[in-house]
């Protein structure tokens, strides 16, 4: 019989108090790292609204747990930096086009990339040089503005892919069993670093800051896998479909804070690009 175990029987066995004895310490992060990946191993997970009040949705299959082969995630979203030297190396091989305003997959059909146009975005093309470039300042904060073909583009000519959303929320999520079990798999945290409420030492939310941040920040809101801004910052496009849309997760820097919980799940249009959502890959082991 499915059933998920207490958060009070489990504390029993696991907390201990912190150094302070005002509350629980959660088991440590245990992140397997790979240059800038983190390794996901196979299992099963539990995704969705489980248990109830985790998220927003209920997995579509109607399969909970479900078994997710091992992957790799990156450690950080994508930087204006990145996708800027994947710009010049795509136009260089003749993968996209620049049409003096925006990126788009080519001259004729013109699926747009990335709307440099935008005043939200940060890389630019510098005329005199022939480049695109990160501005000075925001090298190191994600790419926005950017579509799902945009991300989808970028991450097949690494030889990558965008994690599933399975994949995403089980990088989020874990399988710890520190707050219960369903059908014997532990059903991981509520937001990627445990249950403490979201606070401005643990993700950038609720446009407190007004914009995004370097993707190395918030360390103390790393996932149980090693991975960084999860929650918050910018929305992360995935590999999933929902109807005609592409499945958006995480929450970003203008959020509120139930949307940074690791279940919550969003979708919107491939071809929509804004100044809240970016991207991170995955890749096979």
């Amino acid at each position: 019989m499915k059933k998920v175990i207490s958060v009070l029987v489990i504390t029993l066995f696991f907390c201990s108090c912190n150094e302070s004895g005002d509350g629980i310490r959660l088991p440590e992060p245990q992140p397997i790292i790979n240059g800038d990946r983190v390794l996901v191993p196979a299992g099963e997970v539990v995704l969705g609204n489980v248990p109830t009040g985790w998220g927003n949705y209920i997995p579509s299959t109607g399969e909970n747990p479900v078994y997710v082969d091992s992957f790799y995630i990156d450690r950080y979203e994508v930087s204006n930096q990145q996708y800027a030297a994947y710009l010049n190396a795509a136009i260089d091989s003749g993968w996209v086009f620049y049409d003096g305003e925006d990126v788009f997959s080519d001259s004729i059909e013109q699926v747009i990339y990335l709307e440099v146009s935008s005043s939200e975005c940060r890389i630019s093309f510098i005329d005199s040089l022939g480049v695109f470039a990160a501005e000075q300042g925001y090298e190191d904060w994600p790419v926005v503005e950017i579509s799902w073909y945009g991300a989808v583009a970028y991450a097949e000519f690494y030889g990558e892919r965008l994690p599933t959303e399975a994949e995403w929320e089980k990088a989020a999520r874990g399988t710890v069993d520190f707050f219960g079990e369903y059908d014997g798999v532990g059903v991981g945290y509520p937001y990627p670093w445990g249950d403490a409420t979201p606070d401005e030492n643990l993700a950038n939310f609720g446009d407190s800051f007004g914009a995004p941040e370097d993707v190395q920040s918030y360390p103390q809101g790393m996932s149980w896998f090693g991975a960084f801004n999860l929650a918050g910052n910018v929305w992360e496009w995935t590999a999933t479909v929902e109807g005609g849309n592409r499945v958006r997760r995480g929450g970003s820097y203008v959020s509120p804070a139930d949307r940074l919980k690791t279940a919550a799940q969003f979708f919107s249009d491939p071809t929509l690009t804004d100044k809240t959502i970016g991207f991170r890959c995955a890749a096979d082991p």
